[in-house]
């Protein structure tokens, strides 16, 4: 049976492949029934070993679209028909993250807006309980809107487990290795900070180039994840504004604890032009877990910095990273797994949408270094590893910033305008007219400008109004956004006192 001839559900019309990878395919498609473009992610149910990759498929299109919000793909059906899986989304015309980072320098601004929008998504998903856990450019890409949507939540695991058993296992590593975060890489348990770091991953990839890490093989750049210093943005983009620079940076600390409180604190800081100050307060628990553990990797070993005309696939490092024990333990793990990831890099990796170009990146799934003791050859008593600590980081209390606050509140009236627009609850005239309005608040917060801030929060309150009345906003938009700019207006008055 041809492409072209075949169809799901009766409806769904299946013209040309557009990604491929371990779990499926992804097509190009038509619904017949209401003749728009589709995008079809399907798979092959009988060549899955286990019952996992059909698990994984139905989680996908259950997570994905409980997620209403404007920078989540939008999944419209999904379904089983014989042997084939299918999810069917909208489709991006693109071009991915991936595809800006292949035709070269991405402008400041871009890349402002891009993490804003990227940073409410997140914050829409962790509110759920949900940690993407494969943050990267293939994996983001630009809608017909020109807003940028984030894809294939395949491997989403619940923050908070309500079964006995977590989505994924403890000591095994999901994830695309160029944006791990350490803990990730390391095989731990991971909250919505991972997520956090793989943001700032791409932020930096959009401003350099290239990843802040990249090593021969993924296992090298796993472990430059968990030990080296965090190359400053700035050596390979100068123009990158010192205020972008140190909120990159302060994505990619090592520590969970000594990164952004939340996403929509990232999202805040982008929008008003500001450094992050620091590790936040309130975070999303571990899968499973009441605490976090956290290995000691020993003595932190030499840095091996990548300069900026190194080749994208550097020579391997050198013998002799790291000189603490665990490292040494990581190591031989590292060794006895290369089988396994070599014939991971392999398989070719997911590509989402139209205009997401398959990358290089390779996918690990592979065990990862327990914490439990290891016995080596060398000698007959076991390698001592160090005792985890279990103690969480004492909660403190901060008064919110008033213009964080602003930014804030406007960045989610905005998002659930964009929503209503998209869902043809809020016609598109009406929701830029708020949108631009909302766009000179913002330009005002950054000019510390109260006065004006206050001015054209009256200007969104009026002009909102007289949506209201002729009914360009209809009573089930009032429902939604009333409280969201009731939120607008009181942080605004916060502000101005």
């Amino acid at each position: 049976m041809t492409s072209e001839q075949r169809r799901l559900a009766g409806r769904y019309v299946l013209e040309a492949p557009i990604g491929r990878g371990g779990m499926g395919e992804v097509w190009r498609g038509t619904d017949s029934v209401l003749g728009r473009e589709v995008a079809v992610k399907i798979i092959d149910l009988r060549r899955v070993p286990d019952e996992s990759g059909a698990a994984r498929f139905e989680r996908e299109a259950r997570v994905t679209a409980g997620l209403n919000h404007p920078g989540v793909v939008t999944v419209h059906d999904s379904g089983v028909e014989d042997h084939t899986a299918y999810l069917v989304m909208e489709l991006l015309p693109g071009p991915s993250l991936a595809d800006r980072i292949a035709e070269g320098t991405v402008p400041v601004e871009e890349v402002v807006e891009v993490g804003r929008q990227v940073a409410s998504a997140l914050d829409a998903a962790h509110a759920r309980g949900l940690v993407h856990r494969d943050i990267k450019p293939a994996n983001i890409a630009y809608a017909s809107d020109g807003r940028v949507r984030v894809l294939d939540f395949g491997i989403t695991q619940l923050a908070e487990s309500t079964g006995s058993q977590a989505l994924t296992a403890t000591h095994t590593v999901m994830g695309t290795a160029e944006y791990l975060a350490p803990e990730q890489a390391l095989g731990g348990r991971v909250d919505g900070r991972a997520d956090l770091y793989a943001l700032g991953c791409v932020l930096y990839a959009l401003l350099a180039g290239r990843p802040p890490f990249r090593a021969a093989t993924p296992v090298a750049t796993m472990m430059m994840h968990a030990h080296d210093l965090v190359p400053d943005v700035r050596d390979l983009r100068p123009d990158t504004p010192d205020w972008l620079a140190d909120l990159v940076h302060g994505l990619l600390a090592k520590d969970p604890a000594d990164r952004p409180a939340g996403a929509a604190t990232v999202a805040a800081a982008l929008v008003a032009r500001e450094p992050l100050t620091g590790g936040g307060t309130t975070v999303l628990p571990a899968a499973g877990a009441a605490t976090t553990q956290r290995l000691d990797p020993g003595p932190p070993p030499p840095v091996v910095p990548v300069p900026p005309s190194a080749p994208l696939d550097p020579e391997p490092e050198p013998e002799g990273r790291g000189t603490g024990a665990l490292t040494w333990v990581l190591a031989a793990v590292a060794l006895a797994a290369v089988g396994l990831v070599l014939w991971l890099l392999l398989r070719p990796d997911d590509t989402q949408q139209a205009g997401a170009t398959p990358t290089s990146t390779a996918t690990v799934t592979t065990s990862a270094p327990s914490s439990e003791p290891t016995p080596t050859t060398a000698s007959p008593t076991p390698t001592p590893t160090p005792t985890p600590t279990t103690q969480e980081p004492t909660p403190t209390t901060q008064e919110p910033d008033p213009a964080e606050a602003v930014a804030g509140a406007l960045s989610v009236f905005a998002d659930e305008l964009g929503v209503l627009q998209r869902d043809d609850v809020v016609d598109r005239d009406t929701a830029k007219t708020l949108d631009d309005i909302v766009r000179d608040i913002e330009r005002a917060l950054r000019e510390d400008d109260a006065g004006k801030v206050a001015d054209e929060t009256d200007k969104l309150v009026e002009e909102y109004g007289k949506a209201v009345e002729s009914g360009a906003i209809p009573p089930e938009g009032g429902e939604r956004l009333d409280p969201l700019l009731a939120d607008v207006t009181d942080a605004v008055d916060a502000f101005a006192d």
